[in-house]
């Protein structure tokens, strides 16, 4: 995982030397939630969140791509903030730090099999070369990573690579601060990834290391669809049986999906009008309050925390 900002640094606020406390938005989908936060943070002045609130998307690195299970989710950033504090790194991370140079390069675009490819490439010099696995940890970093970069160097388009390995290893790690700054999982009770049997509760699982190492735990039940019906006035019209469990309505839809659509033209799960939403977000807030909000009886019910954490962006001393 990474800040989407490239080498991101803590800001000041204007006229004053307090520092602004971070937000890491940890989004379970890959676009609809970061379209929404995007313009949270556009319209942040209108929607009165706290200037002393940076907020800080968290993206998933290249093995992390596709990802949408909460367990694995939060499990990966404890790791990453192990390896932070202990100023240790595993050779996956390093992969994936190279992977990230890659895209913000411009090296790699838009190009899924050149990406596997590649990613198969350093695997293959890890376990054949270096005769190691990707969880064990790296013992010299610059070394490693030049080693790496050498077998690309003669590519075309790769030319630069070994000179850039300074920045490739360079403030790679969340610029997370313990007891000042807070990450927030946003996520969806989505019950066929995110089980809660009796022998493999993957719900009390996260609910218990949220609480555990402070992260803000921000889910709606079904999805974070449904967070998006409640701009509408007439959200309560909506069947909660058939919210609940948010059936197939046709191939590629479900039931939260295909309703947004009946009431915004043109909308998909990767485009759509945010500042409409905008406009709306007390409406959603007040909203959700006609839902379940707690925690504990999300696990069964449907609801959202969204609008929690939105009031608590306003409202944070």
């Amino acid at each position: 995982m990474r800040e989407k900002k490239t080498f991101a640094q803590r800001t000041r606020t204007r006229n004053t030397d307090e520092v602004r406390k971070k937000y890491f938005l940890v989004y379970e989908g890959k676009e609809t939630e970061e379209i929404y936060f995007e313009g949270v943070n556009q319209n942040r002045s209108m929607i009165g969140i706290n200037p002393l609130i940076e907020l800080v998307p968290v993206v998933r690195s290249y093995s992390e791509e596709g990802w949408s299970n909460p367990k694995k989710i939060v499990d990966r950033m404890l790791l990453n903030l192990k390896e932070s504090r202990l100023g240790t790194v595993s050779y996956e991370t390093l992969l994936n730090w190279f992977m990230d140079y890659l895209y913000e390069e411009k090296i790699l675009v838009n190009s899924k099999a050149k990406a596997k490819s590649l990613w198969q490439t350093l695997e293959w010099i890890c376990s054949e070369k270096l005769q190691i696995t990707l969880t064990e940890p790296v013992t010299d970093l610059e070394e490693t990573c030049r080693m790496l970069a050498e077998y690309f160097q003669d590519k075309e388009g790769y030319e630069q690579i070994v000179d850039d390995v300074p920045r490739i290893i360079r403030n790679r790690s969340i610029t997370y601060a313990e007891g000042f700054d807070k990450i927030c999982f946003v996520v969806d009770r989505d019950r066929e990834s995110f089980v809660a049997h009796e022998e493999n509760n993957q719900y009390k699982y996260v609910l218990e290391k949220c609480r555990e190492n402070g992260f803000g735990l921000y889910l709606t039940n079904p999805c974070f669809e449904f967070w998006l019906l409640l701009h509408f006035d007439d959200v309560e019209q909506l069947d909660e049986i058939q919210l609940f469990h948010n059936p197939k309505i046709t191939a590629k839809r479900r039931y939260t999906e295909q309703e947004l659509r009946k009431r915004m033209t043109g909308y998909t799960k990767s485009s759509y009008d945010v500042d409409w939403f905008m406009n709306r977000i007390d409406i959603a807030i007040k909203n959700e309050k006609n839902y379940c909000e707690d925690i504990e009886e999300l696990e069964h019910s449907v609801g959202s925390r969204v609008g929690l954490l939105i009031e608590e962006l306003r409202d944070i001393k």
